[in-house]
């Protein structure tokens, strides 16, 4: 998640300094095993513990002239040291909220992180606010630059024979990061029939033996994307990375997996093409843009089957209302975007004088 808030950023940043080496880091497998091989950035790797030791180390073979961090990466070794260094230090999309450490009596170390960081880009005003609360001034209000990647998903489309040869011309439904959980609300709703579609079904990791199990519980004929192509297939499960952010262009609706367990995925790689949201009903409030998208009308948290027919029923009977949160949707996606500008006019000198 925090690669795709980078991203945009980074593409900017080398269309500004092509000479410039960007090096990107990861702390866990999720990231780097899936986009080590990322165009446009021109070294991967992890990063290693924030520890006392290997944070100096790491900065001494690296010798970066700007750091940049997103959301909620916080080390603090790598904080202080780059700050004893003189290095340039930022951190973009940040996003905080009243119960963190940092606001707390107890807050005081971790409040010393946020004092290493040049300047500090946050999503909100509640955000800027919250830190000038406790004397951190060098912040603004930058947006989440997630609305910027998403609506370069938008217009630089990724065709997909396989997905193409599948949908053949009928309408369907993306279910983006499914786990369990979601599966079990949704798996009724594919065996009734009470739809004409096809349901794309992407993991959330690609477990062939909890896909099979899926697939046994699935009435209408499954295929999978790295497997024979049935021409009879109602249901493809996406068993391979990196095709998600890609595949919900022309959706009728959206599911999106997570919230019924530790969180909810990211809802903007399908409100920018404009189809219906839904999510579960238990872990979603902590993500701005899916409380602001089901304020508006555009996303629904569910609780069970029932209630998810109900709803889609009643959007899909009136061609109006489909057109309506399409529209809609997309609008909400593209009134949003700028953040990506916003930080490279202050990397590049601008009103904040980097």
């Amino acid at each position: 998640g925090e690669f795709e808030q980078g991203k945009p950023v980074i593409e900017a940043f080398k269309r500004a300094n092509p000479n410039h080496f960007i090096l990107v880091t990861f702390y866990s497998p999720s990231g780097y095993l899936v986009r080590k091989q990322t165009q446009g950035i021109d070294y991967v790797s992890y990063l290693p513990f924030d520890g006392f030791w290997a944070s100096r180390r790491f900065l001494d073979l690296v010798q970066p002239q700007l750091a940049l961090f997103v959301k909620y990466e916080f080390w603090y070794f790598y904080l202080r040291t780059l700050q004893h260094r003189g290095i340039k230090t930022v951190l973009i999309s940040a996003i905080f909220r009243p119960n963190q450490a940092f606001f707390k009596w107890y807050g005081a170390f971790f409040r010393r992180m946020l004092t290493c960081f040049d300047f500090i880009f946050v999503q909100d005003v509640a955000s800027e606010s919250l830190l000038k609360s406790i004397g951190v001034t060098q912040v603004a209000v930058g947006g989440d630059t997630r609305f910027d990647r998403v609506l370069t998903n938008l217009r630089e489309p990724h065709a997909w024979n396989l997905l193409e040869n599948f949908i053949n011309h009928t309408e369907f439904v993306v279910v983006g990061s499914a786990w369990q959980a979601d599966m079990d609300c949704l798996i009724p709703i594919i065996n009734a029939g009470t739809f004409p579609f096809k349901w794309v079904i992407v993991p959330h990791e690609i477990d062939m033996d909890e896909l099979a199990s899926w697939e046994k519980q699935i009435n209408p004929p499954v295929m999978y994307s790295k497997g024979d192509f049935r021409e009879e297939a109602q249901v493809l499960f996406v068993n391979e990375v990196g095709k998600l952010a890609h595949i919900y262009r022309g959706a009728t609706f959206a599911y999106i997996g997570g919230a019924f367990g530790a969180g909810l995925h990211n809802t903007l790689e399908a409100a920018v093409f404009g189809p219906t949201v839904f999510f579960g009903n238990l872990n979603y409030t902590k993500f701005k843009e899916a409380v602001e998208l089901v304020e508006r009308g555009l996303a629904y948290p569910i609780g069970n089957s029932a209630e998810l027919l109900a709803i889609m029923q009643e959007i899909n009977a009136s061609d109006e209302l489909l057109v309506d949160k399409q529209l809609k949707s997309r609008k909400f996606v593209a009134e949003r975007a700028g953040a990506t500008q916003l930080i490279m006019d202050y990397l590049n000198g601008g009103k904040h004088g980097f």
